[in-house]
């Protein structure tokens, strides 16, 4: 069985665990609503007003003017990871960080049913007594129990019983299903394909005359069917911070300065943590509001600012070419590594 656990509203979480009167406010995380920058995460109480990560702060503002902007804990947010991952290791060791509010956590395999359940349920207070509401979705493989998770939000445990993995699916919208942007969703409902079972029974050969990629894999995802398996990373990924450009460039050699300090600045980050990278992430913000970001592995961990600035940089090509106004750029490493604080005296700084 695997467990998939979604922090609910997690980085608003961490600012209310600091400053409890804001308990009950619309919380928009991210910078001042004057700031260029753009939603990082909102509360419950904000969402309801239409604010969503990755809106631009002044178009949050628009919305709900009387919600409270922060910058942002995200020290105070990495270490409230490293804690529940503390206390999901003394569980098991088969855990896998997507992000710093989303886990997979592999059920111990000796575990019955009623034991999965028992496992499942005894992580959610373990998080909820950090003061952390989490929505956990438990299912014989990670695409179901991904999507048992969501339906269990904000709070939520929902378990989904063996071999009612297809007819769980059947009934729900295109859209909660891992894979299926927002893009694909619209070719899909054009073509009267609105519900996962109707996607499962699909052809190869009718996904591909829709331009679904990796057809097979999706509509097999569609009727519960996922055979992969727990990756176990070893920490959850620090978060992602927004960072703007001095000024909306073109230049390459601009952004390509901007791109290496941001390498430099996570691996200052690694090295103060004492951990080692083995992926990076190149996020890009356009002038236009538009947000693109690519992952890319490392050929092997590391905590080193040349190797982290090469590797976003090989990265540039493939979602920029020059040709659109540049706004901001970020790097952020994931499948992080614990290491010995002392490979690095010189750089801890």
């Amino acid at each position: 069985m695997v467990l998939h656990v979604e922090l609910d509203s997690f980085f608003v979480g961490v600012e209310r665990r600091r400053r409890p009167e804001l308990i009950g406010r619309p919380i928009v995380i991210g910078g001042r609503p004057g700031g260029r920058g753009t939603v990082a995460a909102a509360s419950r109480e904000a969402r309801k007003h239409g604010i969503r990560a990755g809106m631009p702060l002044a178009q949050a503002a628009l919305r709900c003017p009387e919600a409270i902007f922060v910058d942002g804990a995200f020290d105070d947010a990495f270490a409230a990871a490293q804690r529940i991952d503390e206390l999901l290791r003394r569980e098991t060791a088969a855990i896998q960080w997507e992000s710093i509010d989303e886990v997979f956590v592999g059920v111990p395999a000796a575990h019955a049913a009623d034991q999965a359940i028992g496992f499942a349920e005894r992580v959610h207070r373990a998080i909820a007594d950090l003061g952390f509401d989490a929505s956990c979705g438990l299912a014989r493989s990670k695409v179901v129990a991904k999507v048992a998770s969501s339906l269990g939000r904000p709070s939520g445990v929902v378990h989904v019983l063996d071999g009612y993995e297809a007819r769980f699916l059947s009934p729900l919208k295109i859209e909660l299903l891992p894979g299926i942007d927002l893009a694909l969703a619209r070719r899909l409902r054009a073509a009267g394909v609105r519900r996962l079972g109707q996607l499962a029974r699909l052809s190869d050969a009718e996904l591909a005359r829709l331009g679904v990629r990796a057809a097979p894999a999706l509509a097999r995802k569609a009727a519960g069917i996922d055979p992969s398996q727990i990756r176990r990373t070893a920490l959850p990924p620090a978060p992602l911070v927004d960072r703007d450009l001095p000024d909306v460039t073109n230049d390459p050699a601009v952004v390509a300065a901007a791109i290496a300090r941001e390498a430099a600045r996570a691996a200052r980050d690694l090295r103060s943590r004492s951990v080692f990278a083995r992926s990076l992430t190149l996020r890009l913000r356009f002038a236009d509001g538009r947000v693109d970001s690519r992952t890319m592995a490392l050929t092997e961990p590391t905590a080193l600012d040349d190797a982290l600035s090469s590797a976003a940089l090989q990265i540039l090509p493939r979602m920029w070419s020059g040709d659109r106004l540049l706004r901001g750029a970020s790097v952020s490493c994931s499948g992080l590594v614990a290491g010995a604080g002392e490979l690095f005296p010189l750089q801890r700084a």
